[in-house]
């Protein structure tokens, strides 16, 4: 004998059912774009025993006292100054539902933690502090604390090598 559900038992039913069955979509990242003003071109490096692995190395000449910018609009997080070690001057921005990203090796800091930026703007220019051998701009993206292969103006970044990309940034 099959037993009727009262109206709100059944909706209580399908809830159950759809709370067990639900998986929630995964988070489109943001159009992530080249960490310098339009048109500068740079060398994307990523090599195997980088820390974190998949963080990207801008460098060019003359890099030093470049300005850095936002790669995507987001608020301000982190804005240290660790020395002579690790990352030396560094930027972290979160973006939303779960994506960061960090800027290292900084010669100057131009943004207060708690800040909101756009996409585009300037938060700081590349030098060579902390545990670095030369001037560069050590770049990261990360997605609920995981760092992620980098993926900028929606071309991922190739591992492991040498890559050349031209800024759209803010154009």
């Amino acid at each position: 004998m099959m037993r009727r559900l009262g109206t709100t038992a059944a909706a209580a039913a399908l809830s159950a059912v759809a709370v067990v069955g639900f998986q929630a979509p995964a988070s489109a990242a943001p159009n992530f774009q080249v960490p310098f003003k339009c048109g500068v071109e740079v060398t994307a490096a990523t090599f195997s025993g980088h820390s974190p692995a998949n963080s990207v190395d801008f460098q060019r000449d003359g890099i030093t006292g470049m300005a850095v910018l936002a790669s995507a609009g987001g608020t301000v997080t982190r804005s240290e100054n660790e020395g002579d070690t690790s990352y030396g001057r560094w930027i972290e921005l979160d973006h939303g539902n779960g994506w960061r990203t960090r800027y290292a090796h900084l010669s100057s800091q131009g943004v207060s933690v708690g800040e909101k930026v756009s996409a585009g703007a300037k938060i700081g220019e590349a030098g060579a502090t902390g545990g670095v051998t030369g001037p560069h701009l050590h770049y990261e993206q990360i997605l609920d604390g995981a760092d992620r292969k980098v993926v900028l103006d929606g071309k991922a970044v190739p591992y492991y090598g040498h890559t050349p990309f031209t800024s759209k940034n803010n154009c």
